[in-house]
This record gives structure tokens, C-alpha cells and sequence, in this order.
């Protein structure tokens, strides 16, 4: 055993890795919180505009201050009672507790929160490539423009991204894990780990709940598989994934009379992208000029609409095409689809940004090609995405939170180009 006065000198380079590690935290949460800061003196200078972006984020701040005040978790009249997901609005009633009704705070609150996605981006790819690359995707998560700015808006893309990487983190040690030599504890741990986080990230946004199904043409890829562990563990992460989510099952069979683990705005949301006037963007106008909810129940309301979207494409398969390819340009367009952000330096900011993480991370698949369990691992949100929303209406917004584990193969990128490659052994692997 090392004696406690020497274990220091004993692992020099992995100490110095941490702090690597922790300075980088550190950078993204400076970055977050300077944002933060100009973005509420920004809108105090606005008259009248209270978010950046409108609409969903004042639903979630009001969600939050009913749940601060002990009513009913509701939005609007009649009341929609299963109509998001109350994971961020549990964080921002989090802020609102110890900070008071102030949306200023709650930003610096997710430029913390968000900032914690520099940690499994910097271990994956540290695990998989080198000491190198983790460093460089621990700083694309870190200071990419994009990622920056998103982090501190009341919306839930960079908190769902951030929730996403640990959950890809989490998946990458439990299919490690499923080998015959490994301890049955372990590789129980890891599945059950994977399905809480999957759950925790349903909790911000439904689309994920497949995602776990999603992952086993990953887990089969990988070569050392125990055909027996893997089967065990999934069923371990699947339950323990459900398990996470039937509290809001249940509430939601109390105030609805039917037992629903997401939410009851799918149909909706699938009419937004398939209805005779939908051109691949938002526009829910006529949600409120039908009043469905007049005459039927939530439940109902949500049945009413897939209906209709899923019947719109049956009788229009040329335009629902036709629609798909729009969704998909709007969804891999390298600048942003809204008005609001149409400034001409911004969009060439974030198309910058985002040609090269294509590039650098189109790199990384080429050199870890080998271990394709591994690249379909991090590939898998954004092809998962693309796949929904050619569904549902599409944007920047949507892709963003299945960018950041392409961070890690942009991260083993970017160290073949720049620098020798360094055996995450020689330091120590903290991940």
C-alpha cells in the first residue's frame, strides 16, 4: 500500500490530468456564466422580452414556479396536465427555491449544471484514444460558441446534451463490461447506470425513451460480448430505465386516467410536421384555433392528432416525402433556421463551428473504424435524431444536444492532427 505522504509523487501525470480535467470544467463554467451574465444584461435593455427564445421557455419557467408554490403541474386553460416532461422544470424550481423567482440566477445555475458535460466527454475519448484527445473534446464542450450560448437559456437542449454524454458514457463501460471475465457486479452496475441516466434524460425530453433499444446493435458490434451478460444487462438497464420513470406513470394515470411514461403532446407535435400547411417548421397556430380540448380529454386530444398526421402521409406520401427533406436540411443546416438569430456573423459563427466538428470528427470515425461499436455509440444520437425529426419539425435546436458526442470523436480528431499520441495508461485512467 502507498503511504499517504507519497501517493502523490508515486502518480505525478495522472494528479496532472485531473487538474487538466477540472481546468477545463472550470473554462466552461466561466464561459457559461460570462455569457449568462451579458445575456441578462442584454434583455434587462429589451422592454418588454423576457427570454431569448419565447414560447417553450416561458412554459417551463411557469411549470417551475407552480411546482415552487405547491399547485397543480399544469399549463394553460383547460389545463394540460401531461404536456412536458417535469425534469426541467424540477431544475429551474430548484433555482427558484434558493435563489427566488429570478430567471438571471437560473441561468447561472444551468451554466453550472451544463458545464458538468466536459467530464464524460474528456473520459471517453481519454478511454478510447489518448490523453490528447480527451483534453481537446473536454474544450470543444467547453467553449464551442454554440454550446456556450444554449447552456444559459431557459430551454432544455444543452441540459438534455449534457445528461446525453453521460449516458453514452455510462453505455461505453457497460458494454466494456459485458465479458465473461468480467465480475457480475460490475457489468449489472454499469447497465443499471446507463438505464438511470436514460431515464434522468427522458425526464428532460420523451424523444430519448428509445434510445435504449437503439443501443443494441452497439452492444452486439462489440467483440469480446458474453451473448448472456448483454442479454441480463439490458434487461437490467430497461428495468431499472422504467422503474425511473413510473412515478410520473403514475401521476399522470391519477390526473388523466391513463397510464402514460412520457407526455400526451406527441400528437400534436407529430401534426406540426405533417398537416397540409407544414413546411418543416413550428407552427402551432392551429392547436388554438381548433379547441380540441373544448371537447375532448387530453388523452384524447393527443389521439386526435396522431391520427391526423399519421393520415395526412398515408394519403400524401409525395408531400410527406417532400416535407422529410426539408426537415432533414433544416436539421443538418450548419446555420440557424430562426429570424431572430439571422445576423450574418452569428450564422457564420455557428456554421463554422459546426463544419468543424463534421470534419474533425468525420476524422475520428476513420481512426477508430476499428472499434465501430464505439463510433456507432457516438454516432447514434444525432442518426437517432435526424430519424425523428424527419417526423416532426426540425431545427439547429434539435441537433444540438446530439452534438455533443461527436465532441469526443472531434476530441480523438483533432489529437492524431495536432500531437503524438499518449496512452490514457501512462496517466492513469480516472473515467
Amino acid at each position: 500500500m502507498i503511504p499517504e505522504n507519497t501517493r502523490k509523487e508515486a502518480n505525478p501525470s495522472a494528479d496532472r490530468e485531473w487538474r487538466w480535467v477540472w481546468g477545463l470544467f472550470a473554462v466552461a463554467v466561466i464561459a457559461r456564466c460570462v455569457m449568462a451574465l451579458g445575456l441578462n444584461v442584454w434583455l434587462a435593455g429589451q422592454e418588454g422580452r423576457t427570454y431569448l427564445i419565447a414560447g417553450d421557455a416561458d412554459g417551463y419557467w411557469q411549470l417551475a414556479q407552480s411546482l415552487v408554490a405547491g399547485e397543480d403541474f399544469s399549463l394553460y386553460t383547460p389545463p394540460r396536465y401531461v404536456m412536458r416532461m417535469p425534469g426541467f422544470p424540477a431544475v429551474l424550481a430548484g433555482s427558484v427555491a434558493l435563489f427566488g423567482d429570478s430567471q438571471q440566477a437560473a441561468r447561472f445555475v444551468l451554466a453550472l449544471l451544463t458545464s458538468l458535460a466536459v467530464f464524460p466527454a474528456v473520459w471517453l475519448a481519454r478511454r478510447m484514444h489518448s490523453v490528447q484527445a480527451g483534453r481537446w473534446a473536454g474544450a470543444i464542450i467547453a467553449l464551442m460558441p454554440l454550446y456556450v450560448g444554449f447552456s444559459v437559456t431557459i430551454l432544455t437542449e444543452c441540459l438534455f446534451a449534457t445528461v446525453i454524454l453521460w449516458n453514452v458514457w455510462a453505455a461505453c463501460h457497460w458494454i466494456q463490461c459485458s465479458q465473461p471475465e468480467t465480475a457480475w457486479a460490475k457489468t449489472l452496475g454499469w447497465a443499471a447506470a446507463t438505464g438511470l441516466l436514460a431515464g434522468v434524460a427522458i425526464y428532460l425530453r420523451p424523444s430519448w425513451l428509445l434510445y435504449p433499444l437503439c443501443l443494441l446493435p452497439s452492444l452486439l458490434l462489440y467483440r469480446p460480448l458474453s451473448i448472456g451478460r448483454a442479454v441480463v444487462g439490458f434487461l437490467v438497464l430497461s428495468t431499472v430505465m422504467v422503474g425511473t420513470l413510473l412515478p410520473w406513470g403514475m401521476r399522470n394515470q391519477q390526473v388523466t386516467g391513463h397510464f402514460v411514461l412520457t407526455t400526451l403532446w406527441m400528437g400534436p407535435s407529430l401534426y406540426d410536421g405533417l398537416h397540409p400547411a407544414a413546411t418543416g417548421d413550428s407552427d402551432m397556430t392551429f392547436f388554438e384555433e381548433d379547441r380540441v380540448l373544448d371537447r375532448m380529454s387530453e388523452f384524447e386530444m393527443n389521439q386526435h392528432y396522431k391520427k391526423l398526421a399519421l393520415d395526412f402521409a398515408k394519403e400524401n406520401p409525395g408531400r410527406a416525402i417532400e416535407l422529410a427533406l426539408i426537415k432533414f436540411w433544416r436539421f443538418w443546416k450548419p446555420w440557424p433556421n430562426a429570424e431572430q438569430f439571422s445576423n450574418p456573423i452569428l450564422g457564420l459563427i455557428v456554421a463554422v463551428g459546426f463544419l468543424f466538428l463534421v470534419v474533425t470528427a468525420g476524422y475520428g470515425v476513420w481512426l477508430e473504424r476499428r472499434a465501430f461499436w464505439f463510433v456507432f455509440l457516438c454516432t447514434l444520437p444525432i442518426v437517432y435524431f435526424t430519424g425523428i425529426h424527419l417526423w416532426f419539425v426540425s431545427s439547429l435546436r434539435y441537433r444540438l444536444p446530439a452534438e455533443y458526442p461527436l465532441a469526443v470523436l472531434s476530441g480523438i480528431g483533432l489529437a492524431a492532427w495536432f500531437g503524438p499520441r499518449t496512452s490514457s495508461r501512462e496517466t492513469g485512467d480516472a473515467s
